[in-house]
């Protein structure tokens, strides 16, 4: 039986391992794997398509990129990124990836869903240097249950106070389906997609409950300023600085954080805890009010990051994923007949095979009715 074997330019196997999302030693297994990326072998750069599909799907690229001329330009990504120090960003490819599977998610509840039919007025309402403005407008919107003793939970609340004023909240914290392709913290923790109808905000699920709580108004307070371009200037991060600032008063008020830390004996770790904050963001927050002095101040190491889970329901971590808003649009589509099966489960984020469990734990969930 004769293979069909196609040319792959150099220029787009270079173009792919740079792309790729995969570490150094992944790469080596894949360039030993593939006899064909060898030069000493009798087809270099001469594959079957059945070895361009396998090299590409282990490479997190698309197929048809490796049969074109010149290696693709990357497309531009206008949002706004939180990473780890308000720089501006490397967008990875696996970032990229769950970028689009966010725009596409925007896409389908703005066009297809029927329920986003009116502009939100929130949209731009407050000037994006007026921080008490700001703060106001977050404590219109927001209630802050002191009731609520852990990160996890407050969280879970404000995400659901959030998705009742027409923004959509996603979280994930790897590109595709399952966990092998990880979004690192360190890259971005969140980032905001503006929309006049249907805004996004995407939280990195990899991040500490409480880096969740602050990226969650941090991007929040990106839509009231109408904000949503990609960090490439001082003024950007100046921006995110000041967002930084609006989001910690509204979270520790001035008032309440004096008066805990005070009963915490100034100690920054307790009085973290009360507010649901890290470490870090109670700290910054005692230098603002000049309550201690910066070059005193003993940050105790708390793990950035939730503790992993055994097991757990893969069904109900499916439809964590998705805002609560969203998948009552998304069922009831698809119980209609509006929706096909294999659409369904692509904008849930799930295998086809998930998707009837999927839906059953949907509708028995009180949780997100």
């Amino acid at each position: 039986m004769v293979t069909n074997r196609v040319h792959v330019k150099k220029e787009l196997i270079d173009w792919a391992f740079n792309t790729t999302d995969l570490e150094i030693e992944a790469k080596k297994i894949v360039l030993k794997k593939h006899k064909w990326l060898d030069p000493t072998f009798k087809y270099y750069l001469q594959p079957s398509l059945r070895q361009i599909n396998e090299f590409a799907t282990r490479l997190h690229i698309p197929f048809g990129a490796l049969l074109l001329k010149h290696a693709p330009k990357e497309e531009d990504i206008r949002v706004a990124f939180r990473t780890r120090e308000n720089v501006p960003p490397k967008v990875s490819l696996t970032t990229r990836d769950v970028i689009y599977e966010m725009q596409r998610k925007q896409a389908w509840f703005k066009e297809e869903s029927g329920r986003a039919t009116k502009k939100l007025e929130i949209i731009g309402c407050v000037a994006p240097r007026d921080v008490d403005a700001a703060v106001e407008k977050l404590r219109e919107m927001l209630f802050l249950n002191r009731n609520i003793k852990t990160a996890r939970e407050l969280y879970k609340d404000i995400r659901a106070q959030i998705a009742k004023h027409g923004i959509l909240n996603m979280q994930k914290g790897s590109a595709g389906l399952g966990t092998q392709r990880p979004l690192k913290v360190s890259e971005v923790r969140a980032f905001v997609i503006l929309d006049d109808y249907a805004p996004l905000i995407f939280i990195n699920q990899k991040d500490s409950y409480t880096a969740r709580i602050f990226s969650l108004i941090h991007e929040l307070v990106h839509i009231l300023h109408g904000t949503d371009e990609l960090l490439q200037n001082d003024r950007d991060i100046l921006e995110e600085r000041n967002i930084n600032k609006v989001t910690s008063r509204f979270l520790m008020p001035r008032d309440e954080f004096k008066s805990q830390f005070e009963l915490a004996k100034r100690n920054i770790l307790k009085t973290a805890n009360y507010f649901n904050v890290s470490p870090q963001a109670a700290a910054i927050r005692a230098e603002e009010l000049h309550l201690v002095d910066p070059n005193d101040i003993e940050i105790p190491h708390v793990e950035n990051t939730p503790p992993k889970k055994r097991g757990g329901n893969p069904y109900n971590n499916a439809l964590s994923f998705n805002d609560p808003v969203y998948m009552n649009a998304l069922v009831n589509s698809q119980e209609q007949g509006k929706l096909l099966p294999t659409d369904a489960s692509a904008l849930i984020g799930i295998s086809y095979k998930m998707l009837d469990r999927t839906l059953k734990e949907f509708n028995e969930s009180v949780e997100f009715r």
